[in-house]
């Protein structure tokens, strides 16, 4: 696994590099820019690859498996989020995705084995979590209706994996609670967008903090084990 290390290695170089450089754009243009998209997408990309060579370097390792399907899946969502693929409402389509994305991970993650207890304490404190943040920060009057229940929803789901990562790691110990901070990394990640994108909050440098905390996740629960 000497190469993953290289790879991961890689892949912060890179963030760091893309980040001192939308910092410096952001500081010229006043306005919160993003990664340069030639970096996100040798991110994303560069994600998806690790995560199917440990598959195939461990075919018979379930978690390997439906990770490396859940990361091809959130490459898509990626694709949509940066509005290379056409479709009429790009965060839509990037939420349906990588909502399928999650699912995969959390059958990684029972595939694996995971505490009931665990997944009780989970769903209490990140829905209760949630429910606070989207009603105090998220829910928009000057939205349609539809979409800010949809983030609720949408923000529960994300929840809903964060808690069976919890779970995982609350049997498991030892090397499982990295996923586990993977769960919680994803759910801050998409509270970020939440607040800007439909509360209409501003938030220095928001684009730089979901992707630092949406690549740490998926570092988090492809890496681990390496």
């Amino acid at each position: 696994m000497n190469e993953m290390y290289v790879l991961l290695i890689g892949q912060v170089v890179l963030f760091l590099f893309g980040t001192i450089y939308a910092i410096r754009q952001s500081e010229q243009t006043k306005e919160n820019e993003p990664l340069p998209l030639f970096i996100r997408l040798l991110l994303t990309f560069s994600l998806t690859g690790a995560a199917i060579w440990m598959w195939i370097q461990d075919p018979a390792t379930p978690y390997r498996q439906w990770v490396a399907i859940g990361m091809i899946l959130s490459t898509i969502g990626d694709l949509f989020m940066a509005g290379l693929i056409p479709f009429g409402h790009r965060l839509i389509g990037g939420m349906v995705t990588f909502a399928i994305a999650h699912c995969l991970y959390v059958t990684a993650f029972l595939e694996t084995g995971i505490s009931w207890n665990g997944l009780y304490i989970g769903l209490a404190g990140y829905g209760l979590f949630l429910i606070i943040g989207w009603f105090f920060f998220i829910r928009n009057h000057k939205q349609d209706r539809l979409f800010t229940i949809g983030a609720l929803v949408y923000g529960l789901w994300v929840g809903g994996m964060a808690c069976f990562a919890f779970a995982l790691a609350y049997l498991n110990q030892d090397m499982w609670w990295i996923p586990a901070l993977g769960g919680s990394l994803f759910v801050i990640s998409d509270f970020i967008i939440g607040i800007t994108d439909i509360g209409g909050r501003n938030v220095k440098y928001d684009p730089l903090l979901v992707w630092a905390t949406y690549v740490g996740a998926q570092m988090c629960i492809i890496y681990v084990g390496i």
